[in-house]
Parts: C-alpha cells; sequence; structure tokens
C-alpha cells in the first residue's frame, strides 16, 4: 500500500519541487538550455497530446492546448489579458479532468473544443484599447476591473481575487478527487494545476514561465503512462493486481516462495442465483480479504471467481496460518441480499402493500485453497501453479471450505 502512494505521489512532488528550485535559485543558463526551455513547452504538449491520441485520452488534448497556448504567447498578453486567461485556465482544466472520456471527433470533443477557441478569442479581444471598442468602452472598463480587483484585506493574495478564487477552487476539487478516486490521471492533472499556479504567480518572468508550463505538461504526460499501466496490470473490477501482473512477478521470484490458489466456492451457482451484481459486490469483498493477507502475501486476480496469492521468501509451514485465518475472514463474512419484491423506495404510510415481503436474505461465501511451493523438483513458478491449481481441487473434492497443501 505505502508503495502504491509513493509511485503515484513521488514523483510530482519531486518535480514540483525540482520546478520551484529553478525558479527560486536562477542562476544564468548556456545558450543550449535557453533554447531547451523556448521549445520545451511546445514540444512537450505537442508530445504529450499524440500520447493522448496513442492511448485514446481526449481530455488531456485540451489540457495540451492549454499549455501550448500559454507557451505560445508567452509574455506577450497584456496585463487584462493575463488575468482573464489566469480565471479561465483553473476552470477548464478542473472541467477536462473531471468529465468523461468521450472521443475528440465527436460531439463532446468538438464542443470543447470550440469553447477553448471561443474563450480563447475572447482574451484576445481584451488586449485592444478602450476607446478602439465604442460602446463597449465602459463594459472593458468595468470588467478589467474586476478581474484585477484585489480586497483591501486581500494583500496577501498572490494573484487578483478572480484568479486566486479559481485556482483554489479547482485545487480542492481535485485534491478530493485524487483522495476519492487514487488514480494517476488525477494526480497529473492536480500536479498539473500547481505547476500552471506557479506559472501565472512568475507570468512574464523567465526561465520561470517555460518551467512551470514544462513542468505541468511533464505531470501530464508521466501520469498517462501511469494510468496505462495501471489499466494493463490492475484488475477493474477487484481493483487488485491482475493475471499480468501475476506473470511479471513470477519471474522476479526468488529460490524460496509459496504460491496459492484460490477459488470461491459455488461461485456460478451463486451468480445465476442472485445476479451478476451481487457476484462482483462478492468479487470485491474477497479480493479485499484476499488483499489483506498477511506474511508479506501479495493478491492477485487469476480469472473469474479465481485468486492467487504469492508469498515471496516464505515456505508452506510459515504461511499456512495466514491461509487458515484469510479463509475464517471470509467464512465470517454475512451478505445481506434485499428481497426480490422490495421497494427501491419507501412506500407512504398511508399506503399499504398488498404484496407479500419476502423479506432479506442472509448469505455466506466460502473459498476453497490449495497451496504449494517452490522445491528441487518443482523449480519453475509455472509447476509450482500447477502443483497449488492440483491441490485447489483436491481441496473442492475434501468438501471445499478448506485449505490442502501439496
Amino acid at each position: 500500500m505505502i508503495s502504491d502512494y509513493l509511485k503515484l505521489y513521488l514523483p510530482p512532488i519531486l518535480l514540483v519541487t525540482g520546478a520551484i528550485y529553478l525558479v527560486a535559485y536562477p542562476y544564468s543558463y548556456p545558450a543550449p538550455v535557453d533554447l531547451l526551455l523556448d521549445i520545451a513547452p511546445t514540444t512537450l504538449s505537442v508530445l504529450g497530446a499524440g500520447l493522448c491520441l496513442w492511448f485514446r485520452k481526449s481530455n488531456p488534448v485540451f489540457c495540451f492546448a492549454i499549455a501550448v497556448a500559454l507557451a505560445y504567447f508567452g509574455t506577450s498578453m497584456s496585463e487584462t489579458q493575463s488575468a482573464a486567461a489566469f480565471i479561465f485556465i483553473p476552470l477548464a482544466w478542473m472541467g477536462f479532468a473531471l468529465s468523461e472520456e468521450r472521443g475528440l471527433l465527436t460531439p463532446s470533443g468538438f464542443t470543447k473544443g470550440l469553447l477553448l477557441i471561443v474563450v480563447g478569442g475572447m482574451i484576445a479581444t481584451l488586449g485592444y484599447p478602450a476607446n478602439d471598442l465604442g460602446i463597449f468602452s465602459n463594459l472593458w472598463i468595468d470588467l478589467n476591473y474586476a478581474m484585477q480587483w484585489r480586497p483591501a484585506w486581500g494583500s496577501w493574495m498572490p494573484l487578483p481575487a478572480l484568479s486566486f478564487g479559481t485556482f483554489s477552487l479547482a485545487a480542492l476539487v481535485l485534491t478530493v478527487r485524487l483522495i476519492i478516486k487514487h488514480r494517476p490521471m488525477d494526480a497529473g492533472y492536480l500536479g498539473g494545476l500547481i505547476a500552471l499556479f506557479g506559472a501565472a504567480l512568475r507570468y512574464g518572468d523567465l526561465p520561470a514561465t517555460p518551467i512551470f508550463i514544462t513542468l505541468a505538461s511533464l505531470l501530464l504526460i508521466l501520469s498517462l503512462f501511469q494510468e496505462s499501466h495501471r489499466m494493463a496490470f490492475l484488475d477493474e473490477l477487484t481493483r487488485i493486481p491482475a493475471r499480468r501482473a501475476l506473470l511479471a512477478d513470477m519471474k522476479k521470484l526468488g529460490r524460496r516462495y509459496t504460491l496459492a490458489m484460490v477459488d470461491i466456492d459455488f461461485f456460478k451457482k451463486f451468480n445465476d442465483t442472485y445476479g451478476h451484481d451481487v457476484g462482483d459486490q462478492v468479487l470485491r469483498m474477497v479480493s479485499s480479504r484476499l488483499n489483506q493477507t498477511g506474511g508479506g502475501c501479495r493478491a492477485y486476480r487469476y480469472g473469474g471467481e479465481e485468486f492467487t496469492l504469492l508469498f515471496p521468501g516464505k515456505s508452506i509451514d510459515e504461511t499456512f496460518d495466514y491461509l487458515e485465518e484469510v479463509r475464517e475472514r471470509i467464512q465470517g463474512t454475512v451478505f445481506v441480499i434485499r428481497g426480490s419484491d422490495r421497494p427501491t423506495k419507501k412506500p407512504t404510510k398511508s399506503k399499504k402493500s398488498t404484496r407479500k415481503n419476502t423479506g432479506n436474505k442472509k448469505v455466506k461465501v466460502t473459498v476453497s485453497i490449495g497451496v504449494s511451493e517452490r522445491t528441487e523438483k518443482h523449480e519453475d513458478p509455472m509447476d509450482v501453479m500447477k502443483k497449488a491449481d492440483r491441490a485447489l481441487y483436491k481441496a473442492k473434492d475434501k468438501g471445499r471450505n478448506c485449505v490442502i497443501e501439496m
């Protein structure tokens, strides 16, 4: 669990810390580095957009478009334009992070792209002097004042009130989403937003602005790779590593390990009787219990209702008690299944149902476990797995809900 958090949070923290250090302690960069800082924001954003197309992710494309626009205009925006841009950017960034993936060449994709173009055009018009806007000149003056307004008590604000407010709102929402979802893309969106906040604070300063924009693109690209890895190696339903992760980890095993195959008893019958939704709940419960197995155990979903437990550096004697403990824990979990005729909404007191309520049903789930360890005769991990699978069949023949070693 700790390693999962480190993988998710450590890279963004290190990158953000490095960027802050470069900005806080500037020094004269060699000409090649200056050139790199000039082209890096746009180059990385275009590269990131291409990776999005490869990974079939549409929402980050629009975030990369924001980074490209910010890098392209550089220090050319007026004070009014930059104030407007940094009000809109956090809201757009948050919107793209929260919206569902619907593709680029779809009505949703066209709508998002059109929104960026329209708002970008509106920000561009703010570069015209008020006298050139005719009847809209007073509106322009009021809008300019509102965008750059700071309250008397807000002298501590690093940005105008509206910009600071939108950045704070977006950061709060994305932080809550990251805590709830715990996904790499959410970490990338939040890290990118923090980087853009740094760009807003130091907008127009060199090399601060290109460094922070480059950082935003880097964090999104990193999250794309992490998300791709997560989707490939993590089971979507149970949220534990899938078979591909198991096969990869089996190649890294040493000369001593124990492997157990776990199967949910009568799962097909249970699934047919109570439905796939309840069956999915059972799979999630069992995987959650297996994932809490002690002894340095690693739990994987092998497929269907079958799971694998891996104990690196442990013998059967050292792991047997842990297996018995998790089997008993699963057996002790009670499922309450709602009656099939129970209404989804609570009826009013004035109305009495004429249907007989069959009530809720309590059911228990059990598992059978077959376990084997590496020996001189069975050195290959696949042989050990086959041996554990044979032990699993013996557990079923013995009456299920037991642990058999072989």
